[in-house]
């Protein structure tokens, strides 16, 4: 039975593409580059903030000197910016209050940096999440699955009591990694057909079909 939920953040709980793109335009403009459409950014993330900056640069630009000047303009307008037009998928807030309800254990594990991540958490569902990890300095990344077994730790449950949620092929991975089954959502940056080849136990197109797994 599961007892246990762990969410990805960014195009899973919040649609934040936006504020995203706007950050790493307002790195490429001050740097003297062309921009990226929005929506091509929703290629570029996933891997966490060095590779969304490594992407974004033209590829004869990908020194680590520019990189490391992109990464530090990204932060400072992130920073000030993260919750612009930043903001959850219908039927999330719905969908965790259910959840919350049942006694389901919830988390976020992101890719997202640490800081960034549990500020905008904060932010959009104040303490409803019992644990929250984004990425911090010398620890691995998604797919790595090294955040989700923490949590499952820190909740005391069996692999098998718990589901990992997110939107793209490295949620995925995450979850076999980590030995726990996963949930595709489609509402996200990458769709079904990733989501499907990459293997998912389910997809679902809606947050109640969550409660429904259960």
């Amino acid at each position: 039975m599961i007892n246990s939920i762990i969410f990805d953040l960014d195009g899973t709980l919040l649609n934040t593409i936006e504020d995203l793109a706007n950050a790493c335009n307002y790195a490429l403009t001050t740097l003297g580059y062309k921009t990226h459409e929005v929506e091509k950014y929703k290629t570029f993330v996933g891997n966490g903030r060095y590779k969304l900056v490594e992407r974004m640069l033209p590829e004869d630009n990908r020194s680590v000197e520019n990189i490391e000047k992109a990464l530090e303009l990204f932060d400072s307008y992130y920073e000030k910016h993260m919750i612009d037009m930043t903001k959850p998928y219908d039927g999330i807030m719905e969908m965790l209050d259910c959840l919350i309800s049942k006694s389901i254990n919830i988390a976020v594990v992101s890719n997202k940096p640490h800081e960034f991540t549990t500020e905008v958490v904060k932010n959009y569902f104040g303490d409803r999440f019992e644990v929250v990890y984004g990425h911090k300095k010398n620890t691995k990344e998604k797919p790595d699955p090294w955040a989700v077994l923490e949590v499952i730790d820190e909740f005391k449950v069996n692999k098998d009591e718990c589901l990992y949620v997110g939107d793209s092929e490295i949620d995925i991975n995450t979850a076999k990694n980590a030995g726990v089954k996963s949930v595709g959502v489609e509402w996200g940056f990458r769709g079904k057909g990733e989501l499907e080849s990459a293997g998912a136990n389910y997809i679902v197109n809606k947050p109640e079909q969550i409660l429904e797994i259960l």
